[in-house]
C-alpha cells in the first residue's frame, strides 16, 4: 500500500473516532460479568427502581470533541451497551441535554444498576426502552445548557428596570492632606449620595450619580466635594437580593473654606460604586453600598511630589439607605 493511501486511511479512521460520541464510565464495583444489552432495563429519573437494586457505577455519553452527530436513540444505545459491558442490567437516566451551542449531539448522564434477575424480563426491558425513546423534549429529566449570559438574562426578566437610591454614611480620606503644619493620613467625613439606574434584561444598564461629601477639621477648616456624572451599570439580581456595580466619570467641584474665605476648583473625576440590597416589598428595598472617588487637584508650584505620588483627594465611603423600584 502506498504511503499516501496509508496516511489517508489513518486520518479517516482518526476522524471517525474523534467524531463519535464519547462514553465515560465510573465504576463502584467490577464484580459482575458482562451481559447482553438486550437485558438492560431503562428507567427515567422519576421512575421507581426495584427493591434490592445495587448501583454499580455511572455512565455519561458526551461530545467526542468535534462536530459529532448523535441522536437521543444513538447515545442511549451507547449508554445501554456500556451498562451491559460492566455487568449492569438497569440504567437510570439522570440528565439529558439537547443539542445546543456547546455540542451538536444529545448528551446523557445515568447510573448503572444491578437488579434482581426477575426484573430483567425481555418484554419489560423492551417496554422501558420504548418509553424512554418516546419522551418529549420537555420531559423533566431533559435539560438544555444555558450560558452564564443566558442565566443572567433569565434572572433579570422579572428584576426592576429602574432604581432610585438615597444613601448616607461615613467616608474616609485615604490620601494625605495637610492643614497648616499638620498632615492628616486619614479623616472621616459624611457622604450623601443619590443614584438613578436603568437596567436592561441583559443586566447591563446606564445611570446618573450624585455625591456630596463634607469633612471638617479641628483647625476650623472645611472641605466639600460635589460630584455628578453618568455611569455604566451591571446588576445581578435574585428573588430577594440584588447585587450591582457602577463605574463612571463626571464633573466634580471641590472647595476648601476657613471662616468666610473659600477657594474652589473643578475637575473630571472617576467614581466607582458596589452595592447589595434586599427587597422588602415590590417597590422598596434596603441596601448598603461602597463608593470610591479620586479627584486630582491643581498642584501649587511650591509642592514637591514623590515618585508615583499625586496631588489630590481620594475617598472611600460606606453608605446605607433606601431603594425605590419602578
Amino acid at each position: 500500500m502506498k504511503k499516501f493511501e496509508l496516511f489517508f486511511l489513518s486520518m479517516t479512521a482518526l476522524l471517525l473516532t474523534s467524531c463519535a460520541p464519547k462514553v465515560v464510565t465510573d465504576m463502584y464495583t467490577s464484580e459482575f460479568d458482562a451481559l447482553s444489552p438486550d437485558s438492560v432495563r431503562v428507567f427515567l429519573m422519576n421512575e421507581k427502581v426495584p427493591e434490592q437494586t445495587l448501583a454499580i457505577g455511572t455512565v455519561k455519553v458526551v461530545d467526542g470533541g468535534l462536530a459529532a452527530k448523535g441522536s437521543f436513540e444513538q447515545v442511549l444505545d451507547l449508554a445501554v451497551k456500556a451498562t451491559a459491558q460492566n455487568g449492569g442490567n438497569g440504567l437510570v437516566i439522570t440528565e439529558h441535554r439537547m443539542p445546543d451551542t456547546r455540542s451538536t449531539i444529545h448528551r446523557i448522564w445515568g447510573t448503572m444498576l444491578r437488579m434482581p434477575e426477575t426484573e430483567s424480563d425481555t418484554s419489560v426491558v423492551k417496554g422501558s426502552l420504548d418509553r424512554a425513546l418516546a419522551q418529549p423534549a420537555d420531559n423533566q429529566y431533559m435539560q438544555t445548557y444555558q450560558s452564564p449570559y443566558e442565566e443572567i438574562k433569565k434572572r433579570n426578566e422579572n428584576a426592576p428596570r429602574n432604581i432610585l437610591r438615597f444613601s448616607v454614611g461615613p467616608s474616609w480620606m485615604t490620601s494625605n492632606f495637610q492643614v497648616g503644619n499638620k498632615i492628616y493620613e486619614s479623616k472621616c467625613g459624611v457622604d450623601v449620595e443619590v443614584d438613578y439606574d436603568h437596567v436592561w434584561v441583559s443586566g447591563f444598564g446606564i445611570g446618573v450619580n450624585y455625591l456630596h461629601n463634607y469633612t471638617s477639621f479641628e483647625e476650623g477648616f472645611a472641605q466639600r466635594l460635589n460630584y455628578i456624572g453618568p455611569s455604566l451599570v451591571l446588576a445581578l439580581p435574585s428573588d430577594k437580593w440584588r447585587w450591582d456595580m457602577a463605574m463612571g466619570f463626571g464633573y466634580c467641584s471641590y472647595s476648601e473654606s476657613v471662616g468666610k474665605v473659600s477657594v474652589s476648583e473643578s475637575h473630571i473625576a472617576p467614581l466607582m460604586r458596589i452595592g447589595l440590597e434586599y427587597k422588602v416589598s415590590k417597590q422598596i428595598a434596603l441596601g448598603a453600598q461602597m463608593n470610591m472617588i479620586t479627584v486630582k487637584l491643581d498642584k501649587p508650584d511650591d509642592v514637591v511630589l514623590k515618585e508615583n505620588e499625586f496631588y489630590g483627594i481620594r475617598r472611600i465611603g460606606l453608605q446605607v439607605g433606601m431603594r425605590y423600584y419602578f
